[in-house]
């Protein structure tokens, strides 16, 4: 029995370092890369795609993302930092919006994991709430933290972003339990867990309707 639990561990190790040794390799090959998750919070399939502007103005003529994403799905990519032409098209392959945006990494020579985020509907709000107060079950959490008077009665929203455009939010809240657009509630919690939600606001909406 402990051979086997000897043999599981080395191989979960061997996985680690490989996983490791496979970032280093993607990094040298052709550098450090920007994580982006985009989604869909839009009713109808959409299209984007990223193509690379160089240095003298240059368009690359190259796609270094070309996604279709259907209504409340989820895309995990990367890209190498610089300019980009982004365009996003309906379903339909009419284009709907283009802009140029830029970004770099915090260091050049690592790969940042923590997503910037962008949702091809253009049209709502993003918020990121402490949900500490507002979570599913645990009554002794509410009845402790009541007790030591750290309490909320309402969500306390800590920052607030344009959804047209690509956004980065701070690791001081990704790094925390972080429950994205499209994820659900934990049932329950640890007492003093710091958990965080975003939410999609639609702007157009008077009474400022949120898109789970």
């Amino acid at each position: 029995m402990k051979t086997i639990i000897k043999i599981f561990l080395g191989f979960v190790v061997f996985l680690i370092l490989c996983g490791g040794i496979l970032g280093v390799i993607e990094n040298e090959y052709d550098g450090a890369r920007q994580y982006f998750r985009m989604f869909n919070t839009s009713e109808e399939q959409k299209s984007v795609t990223f193509e690379m502007i160089y240095e003298n103005g240059t368009p690359s003529n190259v796609w270094a993302i070309n996604e279709i994403i259907d209504s409340e799905n989820v895309v995990n990519t990367k890209l190498l930092p610089g300019t980009y032409l982004v365009k996003v098209w309906d379903h339909e392959d009419v284009l709907e919006n283009e802009f140029k945006f830029s970004f770099s990494l915090p260091n050049p020579e690592e790969s940042n994991y923590n997503y910037y985020r962008f949702d091809l509907a253009m049209n709502k709000d993003f918020r990121v709430v402490d949900m500490a107060a507002v979570y599913e079950g645990n009554s002794l959490v509410n009845t402790m933290s009541k007790a030591v008077g750290t309490y909320q009665d309402d969500i306390l929203i800590v920052e607030t972003y344009n959804g047209d455009r690509p956004f980065l939010i701070s690791e001081t809240y990704t790094d925390r339990t972080f429950i994205d657009v499209y994820e659900d509630m934990p049932s329950r919690i640890r007492y003093g867990e710091l958990i965080y939600r975003l939410e999609a606001v639609d702007v157009d909406s008077a009474t400022k309707e949120i898109i789970k």
